[in-house]
């Protein structure tokens, strides 16, 4: 029974903090309490460099920074967020508290949060449960430390391998895209953060490769490859959105009305809350030179139906206040922002529990669970490009290992980490710092008497005598290892160029990550010379690649016995590598991009137009007998999108096709492992619409796929039902146009027809 106190207080409680009304009433009645100083200042996200401290201490001056979010990447002082919510909630006139902002793409990138594989080791599984345990994973660790915001999934498409952002990305196929970021989007959202899909739109095509640059792509391109992941995100119920840096046509994403209003809000029907990237007012004024003026540029980023600026308040700042005050903007275009992110921070239960428990944080990141989540995405993401049979190594042959290369002693854990270089003053033991490296997953295994290591060469570094000592190592062994490929131990763009950056201009290039480009697409110079110097010596040798971008390596592939794509590990992922070179896991990771011949190669997709890459001469050439399409090349991918081997081999037969509605497609094939290995395999399912009315169609694209297990001599018999729409292309009204006619459906080295 309610006593007279409760109902008093029930009476002055304000309605906005009624956890019992709908948020739509909430929101509504703290919208008309805000002055428009509020309103702005609920439209505002200060930089990521500026630590909690500094926060605090200008609140203690009396000086209110916090506005409506924080974004930060060090995180030294975590219980300072629960005094800055603290502050906000009983400190400030209205009491709203904030959001608390990271990076998330493979894991909290925080010094404390578990570093999961690249997002293209979690795609080669084919297996979209282990994205969802990854977003669930990192969104349990980021609530334990206070925040209630990643910035994940990134479903940009790689359609680049030039770009350095590329190991961001889930792979080349917006099918496959598309599920792994709605399971990372479900994952993140089922522990009570707002996951943010990024880069809307179009974003992994940049001129030149270049990070930033525009993006020459017509509508129909966009729509059938590059809007189709985000759409399943917005689908899904994804919370936030930040657009691309990029310009589409000419028009910069972040104020292209049409993009982002009538096609993001209209059509796709995305109701939540829009944050700028990071800077992009800056750009948008002095790269782009698109706008005049701050006041112009709030104008377009209200009629884009932009929400949040960062990191800046550029267009949402002073001129804005003073526009609405004199009545030159509509100040309920400013409500309609405020309200989509006071919706977010209500939906999350800010105002009723924004804090965290700071003497349990430290149990829940990081965790063995955690760890082991990450050991079993490598174990099922890392790819097999070549096997002349010198993997796995045999117990009797394989006594002593050479190990050489610029990745032996690096764990290479792909870009947006955090490493401890950033702030050498603050001695974090982070978990990058902390994650092993091939040379201590090898040891463990072989034991450290039997494990030779000497690096050879760096990323950009060739010295005689070091190749020397690695020469004189190899000599010594039964089997060398080669860890080569990329390197990407930096943040993000924001670090481009630093003092930490300009150390590492020899050994320590960045060759991978956001700002870190690349004119061609081959293994670094100084790894090609040390691997033609290893092949030399006669010895069994295997490449281990790390990087979650394509590199080509058609020069070497003669020269080496084995190849392993081991992505971005991860912290726990090189004991994964170490098992799958020893046998006791059997790799089953598929290619989820194509990795090209060359840089001349570029673009290189799969999923092509009809008659692309050399479809129409097929006389592929060579300097020994040129031909056509290339002269002296072939046009084809080195290893193709969905490639990847195993230690046993799997049969298909029986592919059957058939239509039992209008609105599925069946499909069935048998899988026979005829192998000598317990194995997984990823089956995967692609279509192509033999006829399109009017525009040209695709090769073929990817519709189905899926994980399956079967012990040596099992068969099985899997069955897909595929609705029609997966079928569907994009047609010259710019509407998905189901297949009306022939359709083949390719599964292995088996093909079918079905009739739509």
């Amino acid at each position: 029974m309610k006593t007279t106190n409760d109902c008093e207080k029930e009476n002055t409680l304000p309605k906005y903090k009624d956890s019992n009304l709908p948020i739509e009433a909430r929101v509504a009645d703290l919208l008309s309490r805000m002055t428009i100083k509020e309103k702005l200042q609920q439209l505002h996200c200060p930089g990521s460099s500026v630590p909690f401290s500094v926060h605090y201490e200008n609140i203690q001056k009396g000086e209110n920074t916090l506005d409506s979010a924080i974004y930060c990447f060090r995180a030294f002082d975590l219980p300072l967020i629960n005094r800055l919510q603290e502050y906000c909630l009983n400190e400030t006139r209205l009491g709203i508290p904030l959001l608390v902002a990271a990076e998330g793409t493979h894991g909290l990138s925080l010094p404390m949060g578990t570093v999961f594989p690249t997002t293209g080791c979690i795609a080669a599984t084919f297996d979209e449960t282990y994205a969802y345990k990854m977003g669930a994973a990192e969104a349990k660790e980021a609530r334990a430390c206070g925040f209630n915001q990643l910035y994940a999934p990134n479903v940009d498409l790689l359609q680049d391998a030039r770009w350095g952002r590329c190991e961001e990305n889930y792979g080349e196929d917006p099918f496959l895209t598309g599920n792994m970021g709605t399971a990372v989007v479900r994952g993140i959202q089922d522990n009570g953060v707002a996951a943010t899909m990024k880069h809307y739109l179009a974003f992994g095509t940049p001129e030149s490769g270049l990070n930033l640059s525009a993006v020459h792509v017509g509508e129909r391109e966009v729509r059938e490859y590059m809007l189709r992941p985000f759409k399943e995100c917005v689908q899904a119920g994804v919370m936030c959105t930040m657009p691309s840096y990029s310009e589409i046509d000419g028009v910069p994403v972040h104020i292209s009305r049409y993009w982002m209003h009538e096609v993001l809000r209209e059509e796709l029907g995305f109701q939540g809350m829009v944050i700028t990237d990071y800077g992009s007012s800056g750009l948008l004024l002095n790269a782009h030179c698109s706008v005049e003026n701050e006041l112009e540029l709030g104008k377009l980023y209200l009629e884009a139906g932009v929400d949040m600026e960062a990191c800046f308040a550029v267009g949402y700042g002073q001129e804005m206040k003073e526009a609405v005050e004199r009545g030159e903007v509509d100040e309920r275009k400013i409500d309609a922002a405020v309200s989509r992110v006071l919706t977010t921070k209500f939906k999350l239960g800010l105002f009723e529990n924004p804090y965290f428990d700071e003497t349990a944080w430290q149990d829940q990141v990081f965790t063995p669970q955690n760890r082991a989540l990450c050991r079993e995405i490598a174990e099922k993401g890392v790819v097999l490009l070549k096997n002349d049979g010198v993997l796995p190594f045999s117990d009797k042959k394989v006594k002593k290992i050479a190990l050489v290369g610029p990745n032996a002693e690096i764990a290479q854990l792909g870009s947006y980490c955090y490493y401890d270089d950033r702030d050498k003053d603050k001695r974090v033991n982070s978990v990058a710092s902390r994650s092993i490296t091939l040379r201590q997953a090898l040891i463990a295994r072989y034991g450290a008497e039997n494990v030779f290591v000497e690096l050879g060469v760096g990323f950009a570094e060739y010295e005689e005598g070091k190749v020397a000592r690695a020469l004189a190592c190899a000599k010594k062994a039964d089997v060398v290892i080669f860890a080569g490929g990329h390197n990407s131990i930096s943040l993000s763009g924001g670090d481009a160029g630093g003092a930490e950056q300009r150390e590492r201009v020899s050994d320590w290039a960045i060759t991978s990550g956001e700002g870190y480009d690349r004119h061609d697409t081959d293994l670094p110079k100084p790894q090609k010379r040390m691997l033609k110097e290893l092949s030399a010596l006669g010895k069994p040798l295997t490449l281990v690649l790390y990087g979650g971008t394509p590199i080509s390596f058609e020069e070497e592939l003669p020269l080496v016995n084995a190849v392993l794509l081991a992505f971005g590990v991860g912290s726990d992922g090189n004991l994964a590598v170490a098992d799958i070179l020893a046998g006791k896991v059997v790799p089953s990771g598929k290619l989820p991009f194509s990795i090209p011949r060359s840089v001349g190669h570029i673009p290189c997709y799969y999923n092509h137009k009809q008659q692309g890459k050399g479809s129409l001469y097929q006389k592929a050439g060579s300097y020994d007998r040129p031909g056509m399409d290339y002269v002296f090349s072939d046009s084809s991918a080195l290893f193709p999108f969905g490639y990847g081997l195993s230690y046993t081999e799997f049969a298909y037969t029986e592919l059957t096709a058939a239509k039992p509605s209008e609105s599925v497609c069946r499909v069935e094939v048998t899988v026979e492992n005829i192998g000598d290995y317990d194995a997984e395999e990823s089956v995967l399912v692609f279509a192509r619409n033999m006829r399109t009315k009017i525009v040209t169609g695709i090769v073929k694209k990817l519709v189905a796929y899926r994980r399956i297990k079967l012990k040596k001599g099992g068969r099985q018999t899997v069955r897909f039902e595929i609705p029609a729409e997966r079928f569907a292309y994009v047609g010259i009204e710019m509407q998905d146009v189901l297949p009306q006619g022939e359709v083949k459906i390719f599964i292995g080295d088996k093909e079918t027809t079905v009739w739509f």
